[in-house]
């Protein structure tokens, strides 16, 4: 995670993949074509946030309601859903496994003012492995780290790690439960479980 003040003098780090052409493409014409796409056009969709520069692998569906400020920022793995109204605030790298659903209105930020120093900015890489769940309204802090199989109750917020397979909750999420399967073969083919 890095910290820096606005007025510090220190270098601010750079973006991964920085903005370059992609960035005026997104700001000019992107954001807006992805915006206003039809309901069901995952694949357009998938299109213009690769031109972007989005790592997309596979059949990835964002809804056309998601905000990105930076998709040259977002990997995301086959069979993954952002859900109605997410915001995906991406100054470094959000990387998501297959499988997965950020749920609607979800909030995934790589940067945040310090809460003991407005003054100053906190970023960090965020990993949401395979087979995780982020609830609706759930917030997702800078440098947080979800680990495979993990659903993560709604309203709930992520700050640092939480364990695989497992139900966490609360704000500051922390793990409740174990995450079962009643047909232990889904669990054993999912890289774990029960």
């Amino acid at each position: 995670m890095v910290i820096g003040g606005a007025n510090d003098g220190a270098a601010r780090p750079t973006e991964v993949g920085g903005g370059g052409w992609r960035g005026v493409y997104w700001r000019v014409a992107g954001r807006v074509l992805f915006r206003f796409s039809p309901h069901v056009a995952h694949g357009f969709r998938r299109r213009l946030l690769r031109l972007a520069g989005a790592r997309l692998r596979g059949n990835v569906k964002i809804r056309r309601s998601v905000r990105i400020d930076r998709p040259w920022n977002l990997s995301a793995g086959h069979l993954t859903v952002f859900g109605d109204h997410a915001a995906l605030r991406l100054r470094r790298l959000l990387s998501v496994g297959e499988r997965c659903v950020v749920s609607q209105h979800a909030i995934v930020t790589t940067e945040m003012l310090d809460p003991r120093d407005p003054g100053r900015v906190v970023e960090g890489a965020i990993t949401i492995e395979d087979d995780c769940w982020i609830a609706a309204e759930t917030l997702v802090l800078p440098g947080s780290v979800v680990r495979a199989g993990t659903v993560v109750g709604a309203r709930g917020m992520v700050e640092g790690e939480l364990p695989g397979w497992s139900v966490a909750v609360g704000q500051p999420a922390r793990a409740i439960k174990p995450r079962a399967f009643v047909n232990a073969g889904v669990g054993a083919g999912a890289g774990g479980g029960a």
